[in-house]
């Protein structure tokens, strides 16, 4: 449910009033959960699905190279990622590469 929400507060799908949603009342313009209010398990899973997203190859997009996808990372630490989150990603990197490496899309 978590991981679109970003750092920065601009995510989704915000502070939901969930007996309004029940009612099928539009929650349009909520305001997105920021920092620490993110559960710490959605940030990491953000932080992997975009990665993945980005060096994978889908029927929209070509993937992008492994250089290009870690730039991205690294120039949306503190925006749309955690910082601290994106610190361990890049300091477990080689094993998250060596995992990626075993398991190559099947495309």
């Amino acid at each position: 449910l978590r991981h679109h929400e970003r750092w920065d507060g601009k995510g989704y799908p915000g502070k939901m009033d969930w007996q309004a949603y029940e009612l099928g009342m539009n929650l349009k313009g909520n305001e997105g959960l920021a920092g620490t209010e993110i559960p710490l398990c959605a940030r990491i899973a953000a932080l992997a699905d975009v990665f993945d997203a980005l060096c994978s190859r889908r029927v929209y997009k070509d993937a992008w190279t492994e250089e290009d996808a870690l730039a991205e990372v690294a120039a949306q630490r503190g925006k749309q990622f955690d910082p601290e989150v994106v610190d361990a990603f890049f300091e477990v990197l080689p094993r998250i590469l060596e995992i990626k490496k075993a398991w190559p899309d099947a495309t």
